[in-house]
């Protein structure tokens, strides 16, 4: 319930009624709508047929006006979306910062109903909002140069606690649903006054909640002023006796401009010097972008829903056909069809005809019930969660309603028309692309193999590829082959990539636009980005990243800010204090020293000092280890990472015996039982701990005063570092199965899941061999079936523990020989 603070503020009805009689007038109509609302255009469309206007205003950044040519155009298909952005300069200790916004279209936009409607009429049309940077630049403060905004923001009405307290008196889930309940169901069947009339009242019950000090915070009143004094203009340009200046613009901003243009309400003065850069092009779109349930923040949900009402709305009143609620009920039937149709051919799922009648009658009565006239889309969706879905709603039913989602939100990407500039980063990557022999011209997937040590030509394609997926671009997926960055595959020759160039691909490099007009700069700029946020601590200052961060320096070919990155690395692996992360860090200088032909880093010479003094702030950060963060895997990974270096061309100039000394040290006086086990297996692996002192540490651990879980602790950290002791120590087996034999069914059930992590690593080949070897010390020929794919380790260890609570009630009742039975 709303409380009486904001109640008592509500404007009453006679107060709407008057409010809605200002914005139409003879000299101005203002009008309000929802961005991309099919019921909004209707109502414009039928306003636009009654009423000649003079000019036409609309509501977005005036520097789009140079785009209206080509957002009209003939051979323009929607939906399309104007992108803009803005980087503000460098300013002391704070980097350059980005600010970007989309302003996308669709048929059904009202703005673009009334702009194709100038365009067919010769009338001037216009952008009166202010422009991208001037918008950013109201609160500089909240600038994030990772995410595009929405430029047409509904966050106002969709916050709305009156709204939110009507949807629930309506029955409503949501603003959405309350939305298309009010406005999009009865629009075919009711007047221009009365949608003016309820419309005024939505955004101004919404509006009341508002203070000046917020709106003025988020920059609404600026912009509201600059859209008042570009209506003042417009009307002073008014011939005499011409038609009204028509604009169009949000609801929420529309209530209050009759009394901002009646005040003569001047420029809003917005400083914009820090601007460095800014620019704004017409894109191709796609539905789904458009959705508000992906994230756009003034989208209609179910654009493909919508698109198909609008088309129908043409269609009829092309014929001269009356439209009302029959029109809903042929486009409910239809996506049902649809809906059907995908979910038979492509996933083989039973819906006989019945089943479908049955779907769309349910659709038909629940919007009675609901008090429409004709079925909205979560009458659709209801309608298809009883009918189509016969299981489970979280197997079968995910199918079903991830089919109906795709159907109604629909996968239509737009056109630009011909001749529409291209921004210069998207010419820029095409250039390159083609020279490098990629297929750019068609959405086909495509496979590309590159071979990194004997082809300079393909370490460029390597670059390009590595540099669009820093920048977030859908382009391109690496599937096999050496990852310098994260160590894995480096005994590969070649890198083996899955690449599709398409809408998505090319929305997303004019996206990237913010950080450059060229690839290269656009790859550098969002690579300092990263590498400032690790110089100003805003990421964790870890040594093992900031390694990775100069290895991948080298794979984007960005040899000019090795240094810096290098420079930056020497900091922090002074700074930090984890074992792991500098042991880290030593592991990838030497993978980089290795790598310099195919990371063309020979100029690095750099790196074996820094590698040496990694590695001995590493030993002496081990020195000082006794627990260990999480449950040990890190440390030991780290410590098996040193050996390996060791053991490389890399590692042959560092003092080996510093890090046997350091493992002697651990396997002596470490904390931890799994610890202390992983450096026994190292050593013994390195020849620096013979068989008979291996075993009788591993008798000491399984036969002495340690716990069962101690025990198996130090087993499963010796078996991390060297499995083969498994097979090669033939008293191994023995000396765990005799004391396996030694825990009574608790203790066993305590240590189980650790002493099946103990045998995780083993391949299935070693687990043979193990099993073999056990079932020998029993006098059997094997072990039967090993492995249970109907249950996981959870149910496994559940069952052991119900069974141990069955055993101690036999006990309890003195009926424990039933078990001999």
């Amino acid at each position: 319930m709303p409380d009486a603070s904001w109640t008592a503020d509500a404007p009453d009805a006679a107060a709407l009624r008057a409010l809605a009689a200002q914005l139409m007038t003879p000299e101005l109509i203002v009008f309000p709508v929802r961005h991309h609302s099919p019921a909004c255009a209707w109502q414009l469309r039928q306003l636009l047929a009654a009423t000649p206007v003079s000019a036409v205003l609309v509501e977005g950044p005036r520097s789009f006006t140079r785009l209206i040519p080509q957002l009209t155009h003939a051979q323009a298909r929607m939906p399309l979306a104007v992108y803009g952005y803005c980087v503000f300069k460098a300013q002391g200790d704070r980097p350059a910062r980005r600010y970007a916004a989309y302003y996308p279209f669709c048929d059904h936009s009202p703005e673009l109903v009334a702009l194709r409607h100038a365009a067919v009429h010769g009338l001037p049309a216009r952008f009166i909002d202010l422009d991208v940077a001037e918008q950013a630049s109201q609160d500089p403060q909240d600038l994030d140069d990772e995410l595009a905004r929405t430029g047409l923001d509904e966050r106002h009405l969709q916050r709305s606690q009156y709204l939110g307290h009507l949807a629930r008196r309506l029955g409503c889930r949501d603003h959405e649903e309350l939305w298309e309940h009010l406005f999009e169901a009865p629009a075919l069947t009711r007047s221009l006054p009365e949608h003016m009339s309820d419309l005024v009242a939505y955004c101004q019950l919404s509006r009341s909640e508002h203070t000046d000090d917020e709106l003025r915070a988020d920059g609404t009143l600026a912009r509201e002023a600059e859209m008042a004094a570009a209506i003042g203009e417009a009307l002073a340009e008014r011939a005499a006796g011409a038609g009204p200046v028509l604009a169009v613009v949000g609801g929420f901003h529309a209530v209050v401009l009759p009394a901002l243009v009646a005040a003569g309400t001047l420029r809003p003065v917005v400083k914009t010097a820090a601007i460095d850069d800014q620019a704004s092009a017409l894109i191709r779109y796609g539905q789904e972008r458009l959705d508000r349930l992906n994230g756009y923040g003034a989208g209609m949900t179910s654009p493909a829903w919508h698109q198909g009402l609008w088309e129908r709305m043409l269609q009829r009143d092309k014929a001269g056909v009356a439209v009302g609620a029959r029109l809903r009920q042929e486009q409910t039937l239809a996506l049902l069809f649809d809906i059907a149709a995908e979910l038979r051919e492509k996933h083989r799922l039973p819906l006989p005809m019945p089943t479908l009648a049955a779907a769309y009658e349910q659709a038909l009565r629940l919007a009675a019930l609901r008090g429409r006239d004709a079925p909205l889309r979560e009458d659709l969706l209801d309608a298809v969660t009883s009918c189509f879905v016969k299981g489970e709603l979280d197997a079968e039913g995910a199918l079903v309603l991830a089919v109906t989602r795709r159907r109604l939100g629909g996968q239509a990407v737009g056109q630009v028309p011909p001749g529409t500039d291209r921004p210069p980063l998207l010419r820029d990557f095409e250039a390159r692309a083609r020279r490098q022999r990629l297929k750019i011209d068609d959405p086909q997937p495509r496979r590309l193999v590159l071979d990194l040590y004997r082809r300079p030509d393909h370490r460029l394609t390597s670059r390009l590829l590595h540099g669009v997926s820093l920048l977030g671009v859908p382009l391109a997926t690496r599937v096999a082959g050496p990852d310098f960055v994260n160590r894995l595959g480096l005994g590969k020759l070649q890198e083996q990539w899955e690449y599709s160039y398409s809408a998505s691909t090319e929305a997303a490099l004019v996206e990237a636009s913010v950080y450059g007009t060229t690839l290269p700069l656009a790859v550098a700029q969002r690579f300092e980005a990263r590498l400032q946020r690790l110089v100003d601590g805003e990421e964790p200052r870890d040594a093992g990243a900031a390694a990775a961060l100069l290895v991948q320096a080298c794979v984007l070919g960005l040899h000019d800010h090795v240094r810096r990155v290098m420079a930056t690395l020497v900091q922090v692996v002074a700074e930090d204090a984890t074992f792991e992360s500098v042991a880290t860090a030593c592991g990838v200088l030497g993978l980089l020293w290795e790598s310099r032909e195919p990371l063309e880093a020979r100029a690095l010479t750099e790196v074996p000092a820094l590698l040496q003094s990694s590695y001995q702030r590493a030993l002496f950060l081990g020195r000082s280890l006794q627990g260990a963060a999480g449950d040990g895997s890190g440390l030991i990974e780290a410590m098996s990472r040193l050996r390996e270096l060791l053991t490389s061309a890399a590692g042959e100039t560092l003092d080996a015996s510093l890090f046997w000394d350091l493992l002697d040290h651990l396997q002596s006086h470490h904390d931890l039982a799994l610890i202390r086990g992983a450096a026994a297996g190292l050593r013994h692996g390195g020849g620096r701990l013979d068989d008979t002192a291996l075993q009788a540490l591993l008798a000491g651990h399984l036969q002495g005063g340690v716990t069962p879980a101690e025990a198996v602790a130090f087993l499963r950290g010796l078996l991390s570092t060297a499995r083969e002791a498994a097979w090669q120590q033939p008293r191994l087996l023995d000396t765990l199965d005799a004391r396996l034999r030694e825990w009574d069914e608790s203790a066993f059930v305590a240590v189980l899941p650790e002493l099946r992590l103990a045998f995780a690593e083993m391949t299935p080949k070693e687990t043979d061999r193990i099993a073999q070897a056990v079932a020998g010390l029993h006098g059997q020929g094997d072990l039967g079936r090993l492995v249970r794919h109907d249950l996981d380790a959870a149910e496994v260890q559940a069952h052991l523990a119900r069974s141990a609570q069955l055993l101690e009630r036999l006990r309890a009742d003195g009926l424990e020989g039933w078990l001999q039975a």
